[in-house]
């Protein structure tokens, strides 16, 4: 879908552990064990500043958030119990919460951001194709900021921090039916607002 070329470009080529795998690492993570906690950063880091960084628009300051995501997660890890939410959802909700705080304290819209911290693109772009993935990263965040804040979010959720629709559901007190309606009505908006914007994607 064009209107996620620029997400697709984010190259999240991190491997997803199964339930089994993924369980064993959270205990091995409660224990402090240090290669876990590096494991759990190396596949979650990503999606999580990429949120971030559509949350607050400033990638010093998301960056500075995922930092206190983690933080949190080890502080609070020995209460992490898989009740069908993977622990991606619930990195995600911590980093939700944090950037619900940073709002609060400003009182204002997150900023859009202007372009993409460099190391989030998949090496081997010339400088004609990063000028374009730049504007894009603009267009993309001029359009977000029409949405509503249900659909900003459950696109966020959905294409930025790769939530699956149930994970989603339990984050926002929707049922995964609900969900996947907010998501349609989501891209459709997300669809119209592009176009006015004159945005074809990436060639």
């Amino acid at each position: 879908m064009p209107i996620f070329t620029l997400v697709g470009a984010l190259d999240d080529a991190l491997d997803q552990a199964g339930a089994g795998d993924e369980l064993a690492l959270v205990e091995r993570a409660q224990r402090l064990e240090e290669d876990a906690w590096q494991i759990i950063y190396d596949r979650y880091y990503r999606r999580l500043f990429g949120y971030m960084y559509y949350r607050v628009g400033d990638p010093d300051l998301a960056e500075e958030l995922v930092a206190q995501v983690f933080e949190r997660a080890v502080k609070h890890i020995g209460r992490y119990r898989h009740r069908g939410s993977d622990l991606g959802a619930w990195l995600n909700r911590i980093a939700q919460n944090l950037a619900h705080d940073v709002h609060r304290r400003q009182k204002t819209q997150p900023p859009a951001p202007l372009e993409l911290n460099e190391t989030w693109i998949s090496g081997g772009l010339d400088p004609a194709q990063q000028a374009l993935l730049s504007e894009s990263s603009r267009m993309l965040a001029q359009a977000l900021s029409q949405l509503t804040a249900d659909q900003r979010e459950v696109i966020l959720l959905r294409f930025v921090a790769r939530m699956t629709s149930p994970a989603i559901g339990r984050q926002m007190g929707k049922t995964t039916g609900a969900v996947k309606a907010l998501q349609h009505r989501a891209l459709a908006a997300l669809r119209r607002e592009l176009e006015a914007l004159n945005y074809h994607g990436l060639s």
